[in-house]
């Protein structure tokens, strides 16, 4: 199970493709437009325990690649992690939404 929002930004970002851990800092750091940036502590934490857990694997790098880099592949159990993740923040999404636009402050005021 993915443990946090790290995690999950991880997942996505090996969605697309294998990748070395710095490839897959750039990755998140670009689609979240630069508001999440990946430390080497926290992202090499996260791919020990998502790969503890069966969501990614070691794997061979691309032939372009340099061969002493650690790559990453998620993991059929991981996709399924990461749908999992997407199908409940979509719920949490619509839940709070529906919230706020019913929510009325102090006051009267919406």
């Amino acid at each position: 199970m993915w443990s946090g929002p790290a995690s999950l930004y991880v997942l996505i970002a090996l969605a697309k493709s294998p990748q070395h851990g710095l490839a897959i800092a750039d990755n998140v750091a670009d689609f979240t437009e630069g508001r999440v940036l990946l430390g080497p502590g926290t992202l090499y934490r996260v791919l020990k325990d998502l790969d503890a857990s069966g969501l990614i694997e070691r794997v061979t790098p691309a032939p372009n690649e340099d061969p002493r880099r650690k790559c990453y592949a998620i993991t059929h159990a991981g996709r399924g992690e990461l749908s999992g993740a997407v199908r409940e923040l979509g719920l949490v999404h619509r839940v709070a939404s529906a919230r706020l636009d019913e929510a009325t402050v102090p006051g009267g005021r919406p």
